[in-house]
């Protein structure tokens, strides 16, 4: 428990950092706070572009028991408690691994301080639920508690899209130990129906608007080939899409805190890959003698053959998958730790006792080499690391340039009108937190008719030349603009180049009216759509 303390406090020091998708779900969340309406807009029809219903409505839920408007504050708070909640079940599920404390309380610190775990829980995301929920689930049952882990296996797809595997990793050893019973099955289609039936009537369909918008990447993402993401063609392609990932983006960020190894200081993996080398000794264990402690370790793997599969991944997706390989790697090495010092044993008649837990620590040491943490460059105080945002120090830079600007630019047209009017912004996250208007979303994760616009014609892709306008993606539809008419177009240069060029229909519509610093180094600019000119009066 103490341990478990520690590790939310460390979080809380971190601060709260900006990521602007995190704020998609805060401005749901404080709408149902606020509103009663768990939706992105609050007028029109409601919309779910929150990946994370559960953890959207906890941060609701929580933000209108205590009347608390800043539900980014809430998240972080939040987190700090399941970060605890977690390192605390870490050292459960190592404990049910080894039947020791030593080595338990070494995986918790090792999980509950994670470079990764805490930079992505430190910026609001609902990682940390998603964690409780599996490895709380797995725990309860291994240990025959089957009624609440089935009803955590029902919730965690609402948490995060991957929460489904916890599905399989529950019921396989339940009906294969012969447990089953009606009351789980029951228990388990509870959530999912009451989804189902609420989240038809109320947003049209159960699964949420981003997840949809995933689909139509080929037309929204450069270079803008058309289309839409076909699953079962990518079935075919999926063992070695899952090898890719393992040697790429998931191998980065486990044995360097960095999604891209070139993000990296050192630009190549430390020496934690080394403990790679405990892994044949476990699953030799595991087939001696197979039982339900193999679903701790088949997580990680599933996590790489779904993600593999979908394609799209993003840093914040990561931490369940860090976590157990962390752990699957720590008890590797503590089993072939084991049969080391059992052979040293029978060579030498003794073992001190205290050479298995050094070895121990060292294993320890080696896996913390893994983290990516900064001292006197970042949120914390200056006497305490801070956890470096897992997408690469650029990235981190610009998540703080775009909070400041979105923030002030929302600030800026909130005190235009006692009734704000709807402004569209192809990054919606921060900016739709602080704005008190509708937002329009041209990427289209809360915003569904924005899809129609894509892939955006020749002429706004290219300029005369054949030279693109732009290096980003999803840029801005000048047709998409013209036709949904928002009283404010708010956008980084960069995805805008193709409405403010010379001649554009758009720029006789709309006027620059301020700008507020920069997105990703372009200007950060707000339009303001032209009123047409009244009638000429008719003469008498």
């Amino acid at each position: 428990m103490g341990l478990g303390a520690a590790a939310g406090a460390f979080l809380l020091l971190q601060h709260l950092q900006p990521c602007d998708d995190a704020y998609i779900t805060f401005r749901h969340a404080r709408n149902l706070a606020r509103h009663l309406r768990p939706a992105w807009n609050l007028e029109g029809p409601p919309v779910l572009g929150s990946t994370s219903p559960a953890f959207l409505f906890l941060l609701g839920g929580l933000g209108f028991l205590f009347g608390v408007d800043r539900v980014d504050q809430v998240a972080l708070a939040l987190n700090a408690v399941l970060l605890a909640a977690v390192t605390v079940l870490a050292y459960l599920v190592t404990r049910d691994l080894t039947a020791r404390a030593g080595p338990s309380l070494l995986a918790a610190l090792l999980v509950g301080f994670n470079s990764v775990n805490v930079s992505i829980l430190s910026q609001g995301f609902e990682a940390g639920l998603l964690l409780a929920a599996l490895l709380a689930g797995l725990y309860l049952m291994r240990t025959g508690r089957d009624l609440p882990a089935v009803l955590l296996a029902s919730a965690a797809p609402l948490i995060r899209p991957e929460g489904i595997l916890l599905t399989p990793l529950v019921w396989v050893p339940i009906l294969f130990h012969r447990r089953f019973r009606p009351h789980l099955l029951a228990a388990y289609l509870v959530l999912p129906v009451a989804w189902l039936v609420f989240s038809a009537f109320y947003y049209g369909s159960p699964v949420p608007q981003s997840i949809r918008a995933r689909s139509a990447e080929p037309s929204v993402f450069r270079p803008y080939e058309g289309g839409r993401v076909d699953l079962r063609q990518r079935l075919s392609s999926i063992a070695p899409e899952t090898a890719t990932l393992a040697r790429h983006a998931a191998g980065s960020i486990l044995f360097t805190g960095y999604q891209r190894l070139k993000d990296a200081p050192s630009g190549r993996a430390g020496p934690a890959w080394l403990t790679l080398l405990g892994l044949p000794a476990l699953w030799l264990a595991l087939l001696r003698r197979p039982d339900a402690r193999i679903a701790y370790f088949l997580y990680a793997p599933l996590f790489l053959v779904l993600y593999a599969w979908i394609g799209h991944r993003e840093a914040w997706y990561f931490p369940s998958f860090v976590t157990f390989a962390v752990l699957t790697l720590f008890y590797g090495c503590v089993v072939t730790l084991d049969h080391g010092w059992t052979l040293v044993q029978r060579l030498a008649g003794l073992v001190p006792p205290w050479l298995p837990v050094l070895s121990w620590v060292a294993l320890t040491v080696l896996l913390l080499s893994a983290n990516n943490y900064a001292f006197d460059d970042g949120p914390a105080p200056r006497h305490l690391p801070s956890a470096r945002n897992p997408r690469g120090e650029r990235v981190e830079r610009a998540e703080r340039e775009r909070f400041n600007g979105y923030r002030r630019a929302a600030g800026f047209l909130n005190r235009r009108g006692t009734r704000p009017a709807p402004a569209l912004i192809s990054e919606v996250g921060i900016f739709g937190f602080f704005y008190r208007g509708d937002v329009i979303d041209t990427v289209g994760l809360c915003t569904p008719e924005a899809l129609a616009y894509y892939p955006p014609p020749a002429s706004d892709i290219w300029d005369e030349e054949g030279r693109p306008l732009t290096d980003m993606d999803n840029l801005t539809p000048t047709r998409m603009v013209l036709d949904l008419k928002p009283a404010y177009v708010v956008n980084g240069l960069g995805f805008i180049r193709n409405l403010v060029r010379p001649g554009s229909p758009f720029l006789r519509d709309y006027v620059l009216i301020g700008t507020f610093g920069t997105a990703w180094g372009d200007p950060l600019l707000v339009y303001e759509r032209i009123a047409p000119a009244p009638p000429a009066a008719s003469g008498s």
